[in-house]
């Protein structure tokens, strides 16, 4: 007759190697990313202080592709520009000038608005496209 061999099962074994190295990663990560006491940076934040008064009207220009220019609704020419701006950034403690260009104004005529406004006072300046 047949005689059939039985064979002796393995015991299974897990590998516990892998296992290790996620749970080492996992520590390395949680390490890396907790926040100490000591570790941030101290901020001094405004305490939230209105001013007391008004904010100072900050001047538009505005310049068309035409070649027309507009100061605070006032239609002006690139020589009165200069006369105009003085008056108006003459008595303010911020010098900023809003300057709102069409996309399709000629790159020299906003050269040339820009260059008017720095002889005229203006110190800092907002550009609009």
């Amino acid at each position: 007759m047949f005689q059939i061999e039985t064979r002796k099962k393995k015991k299974f074994k897990t590998d516990l190697a892998p296992l290790i190295d996620v749970v080492f990663l996992l520590l390395i990560f949680f390490m890396l990313t907790f926040a100490t006491p000591g570790q941030g940076m101290d901020v001094n934040l405004p305490n939230g202080i209105a001013p007391s008064s008004s904010p100072e009207r900050i001047s538009r220009l505005s310049i068309h592709k035409n070649g027309t220019f507009r100061l605070n609704d006032d239609l002006v020419t690139l020589g009165e520009l200069a006369e105009k701006l003085k008056t108006e950034l003459q008595g303010k403690t911020n010098k900023i000038l809003e300057i709102e260009s069409d996309p399709e104004t000629p790159y020299d005529l906003f050269a040339k608005a820009l260059d008017v406004a720095r002889q005229s006072g203006a110190k800092d300046f907002s550009i609009i496209m």
